[in-house]
């Protein structure tokens, strides 16, 4: 390749990094799902849900809490957070108290996803070449430090928000139906044990369940949700033509990274998230 050539590719792929930065923005998609196993819900009975994922949060990524002002003065029936809220640690209050401000009638459900337990960063070229293997295939390197979880949760308590780590929180709604929330701790993470809460299914009630990553779905099937709640994905984040993402890091199929698909028996929605990790913008 002359030199002409590498300059003009150059000037190429800094322009539409560039412009692809430069129009970035937050756009929300209105989806709307039958349900499916609940005996309780009829034809007219309908539940609102804002899904937000994979915030990313750090101190010099505030901006990406500016699209919640919109959200601020609606009501929603659940507003469900499917993992990584935070890159790291100074991302704590800040997506807690903006997660805060949020309304919704029956309640603010959490989970953790993997960059909420552990803060991927690196002080040189060999680590950040390790910490970029760990997001496309592998696991996460020793050197990359834990985050404070109990504090995060903390926090997220005191804004309102409940976290759920393999566990089940219900309720009854105003029009009497009854609905369990299943929140499973981050399977890619290999925190997730969704079989502890088998006995507590109730086969009456509204149930959603919400994790970060669409892996390991098999074993939500038993608890036959509505829905499947998650993130991860980034929507393949790096895709091909024809080939599709080049990793999804889960279950999630490469040319079908984000939106509703079925996965090992469960009706998924698999949120494109709404920030990034700190390799790939």
């Amino acid at each position: 390749m002359t030199v002409a050539a590498i300059t003009i590719l150059a000037a190429l792929t800094f322009a539409v990094t560039f412009d692809i930065l430069r129009n970035r923005r937050i756009r929300f998609r209105t989806l709307r799902i039958p349900a499916r196993y609940s005996a309780a819900i009829d034809g007219k009975t309908r539940f609102r849900l804002l899904h937000i994922s994979d915030i990313h949060l750090t101190s010099s990524t505030l901006h990406r809490l500016k699209p919640f002002e919109k959200l601020a003065d609606t009501e929603w029936d659940f507003v469900m957070i499917t993992g990584d809220l935070i890159d790291d640690e100074s991302g704590i209050e800040p997506v807690s108290k903006a997660l805060g401000r949020l309304k919704a009638r029956y309640g603010k459900y959490a989970v953790l996803g993997n960059h909420d337990y552990i803060c991927f960063c690196a002080k040189n070229i060999y680590q950040w070449f390790r910490v970029l293997t760990y997001s496309l295939f592998g696991k996460p390197p020793s050197f990359c430090p834990k985050n404070d979880i109990e504090r995060l949760a903390a926090c997220l308590e005191q804004n309102h928000i409940t976290l759920l780590r393999n566990q089940l929180k219900e309720g009854v709604a105003e029009h009497g139906v009854k609905f369990q929330i299943i929140g499973i701790d981050d399977p890619s993470a290999d925190r997730d044990d969704p079989a502890c809460l088998y006995s507590s299914v109730n086969e009456d009630a509204f149930r959603l369940v919400i994790m970060h990553s669409p892996c390991r779905l098999g074993a939500i099937s038993p608890l036959k949700p509505e829905i499947v709640l998650c993130g991860h994905t980034h929507g393949g984040q790096i895709r091909f033509p024809v080939f599709g993402a080049l990793s999804t890091h889960s279950d999630a199929s490469r040319r079908e990274p984000s939106g509703v698909v079925n996965l090992e028996g469960c009706r998924v929605h698999i949120s494109p998230g709404m920030g990034s990790g700190r390799i790939v913008p």
